[in-house]
């Protein structure tokens, strides 16, 4: 969690797609402070998109960000896809879903409220 699902027209090439894992991550740790460990990308080709979209990223969040956090992130992932895949900032789409950390379980474990990253981390950790 979170878990970003990238959905293209075009088969994108390794360099492509490992740009948009990196640009992704980065931006997902940056904004929100989560750790990158956490962070899930998926690609799925062939996807018919509305007229004209080159790419859609669905993510799924944990909830409890600000409207600005989630801005940010969408706004982010859009300059990142669009320097990558070298179309324009209009044919790029973003939706963000919270999702509870309460539904999702990674390692055996129900993953933290946004910001008790650190503590369950130092709980988990083998």
């Amino acid at each position: 969690m979170p878990l970003y699902t990238i959905s293209t027209r075009r088969p994108l090439s390794a360099p492509e797609q490992q740009a948009l894992v990196s640009g992704v991550t980065e931006a997902h740790c940056t904004i929100t402070g989560a750790p990158a460990q956490f962070v899930q990308v998926v690609f799925s080709r062939g996807v018919h998109l509305r007229s004209k979209n080159s790419l859609h990223i669905l993510g799924s969040i944990r909830a409890g960000r600000s409207d600005r956090i989630k801005s940010a992130l969408a706004n982010r992932f859009i300059e990142v896809a669009s320097q990558v895949l070298g179309c324009s900032f209009a044919r790029c789409t973003v939706d963000l879903i919270d999702v509870p950390a309460s539904w999702v379980i990674e390692g055996g474990a129900v993953m933290p409220e946004p910001g008790e990253e650190q503590a369950w981390l130092a709980q988990h950790s083998s």
